[in-house]
């Protein structure tokens, strides 16, 4: 969050331009978009490995460290190196593909900076071990982004909202604005999956390259027909390996639903998905009380994903709509 002194300033110097560039004032590249009675903050993604990184520092002034940012992850986690000696410790219990954890950890609270601006106010890290595989410094889970409004536009940029009058996000209409559900913390939106009927739960994961599909929990209600792809790995975050079959589903085209009697419908000619991998304990073909599958990437990166966490709310709109 902005001080908000610095929040009014922004707002005075710009009162007669719709953007400026922070990186004449900043040894970052942040953009300024002054917008409805409010404004973005627009944070440039760096590809690492094909994974969506933010370049933050926890000072100003200090090297710039990688943050992967996991919106399918609760918790965040930082290097064991920058996370002191005397840090509290915590017990943390977390599952994921292909494994669990349950551990002691030393535990922090730190803000980050982009270019000399603070963008995320005391985010709770805890240490971790990252595998060599994954080239990073650090997870950014969804409790760096409580009480924020932030929108995702895979791969290039993730952009946070500030209004000081709390301002409707411009760009997303009504009907594009879903009803989102923290499952153990993650987005977790409604949908149907034409032709069936049955309601499921999936997650936004931008920390997943593909999407995935349990198809063992949705077999006997709702059979999905697929055709065979390529072999692919994936890492999981302690640093196994899982390895299948990639499953097309042609054409992809889930509702997401808004209540009871309205949803709208997204389309893909096709899309790649992972059969399996979720986690037993969060799998349930009942969507109030589990999920059956996980929206990654490779279906986020073709929308503009809002992550309204004040209204509980997603947006989702095509990337060709004007803001």
């Amino acid at each position: 969050m902005l001080p908000r002194a610095f929040l009014i300033f922004l707002f005075a110097l710009h009162l007669g331009c719709s953007s400026f560039d922070f990186r004449n004032l900043f040894s970052g590249y942040i953009h300024y978009e002054k917008e409805g009675g409010g404004a973005w903050i627009r944070l440039p993604l760096k590809e690492v490995d094909h994974l969506p990184v933010l370049i933050l520092s926890m000072e100003k002034g200090r090297e710039p460290l990688r943050f992967l940012i996991d919106t399918g992850a609760f918790v965040s986690f930082l290097e064991d190196e920058y996370v002191p000696e005397n840090s509290p410790r915590k017990f943390l219990s977390a599952s994921f593909p292909g494994g669990a954890v349950q551990s002691v950890r030393r535990a922090m609270h730190s803000d980050l900076f982009a270019g000399g601006l603070k963008t995320f106010e005391n985010v709770e890290f805890f240490s971790h071990d990252f595998p060599k595989e994954l080239r990073v410094n650090g997870i950014l889970g969804m409790n760096a982004f409580m009480g924020l409004v932030i929108q995702l536009e895979l791969p290039d940029r993730v952009s946070i909202w500030k209004s000081p009058s709390s301002k409707v996000v411009p760009g997303f209409l009504e009907e594009n604005l879903f009803p989102m559900l923290l499952r153990s913390g993650q987005p977790t939106a409604v949908l149907l999956r034409p032709p069936g009927i049955r309601k499921e739960s999936w997650i936004l994961d931008t920390g997943a390259e593909y999407s995935v599909l349990d198809w063992d929990i949705v077999q006997g209600d709702n059979p999905t027909e697929y055709s065979e792809g390529k072999d692919a790995s994936v890492y999981n975050f302690g640093g196994g390996k899982l390895n299948a079959k990639i499953r097309i589903l042609k054409p992809f085209c889930p509702v997401f639903v808004k209540n009871s009697y309205e949803g709208l419908g997204f389309c893909l000619p096709e899309l790649e998905v992972f059969p399996g991998g979720i986690p037993p304990d969060a799998l349930h073909w009942d969507y109030r009380k589990g999920i059956v599958g996980i929206l990654g990437r490779n279906w986020m990166e073709n929308y503009r994903i809002l992550l309204d966490t004040k209204r509980s709310l997603i947006g989702i709109v095509g990337k060709e709509t004007d803001e």
